[in-house]
């Protein structure tokens, strides 16, 4: 599968995966550790996006039908997941 970016947690950044995606053509979004002697950039907008849309998961899990996925159809999951979105927009 191709891929431009990743974007990950602090604790993936390894010099072997940077090196691993780098052969592949791909941007590390990902903060650098505090123990880095020679501190990498990253693109911190692109991380705070990230950021957003985990929070987002984590409060749509509030919600017990979405959580545990009582729906029978991948349409009415949607249309929950879109309602839920809604409520959570509105607060």
């Amino acid at each position: 599968m191709d891929f431009t970016t990743w974007i990950g947690d602090t604790a993936c950044d390894s010099d072997a995966l940077l090196d691993r995606l780098a052969e592949r053509g791909a941007e590390a979004v990902i903060p650098p550790k505090k123990n880095r002697t020679l501190p990498r950039t990253f693109d911190r907008d692109a991380y705070r996006d990230r950021h957003r849309i985990e929070n987002f998961f984590c409060k749509i899990k509030e919600f017990r039908a979405i959580a545990t996925r009582y729906d029978k159809t991948a349409s009415s999951f949607a249309a929950g997941i879109h309602l839920v979105a809604g409520i959570i927009a509105a607060r």
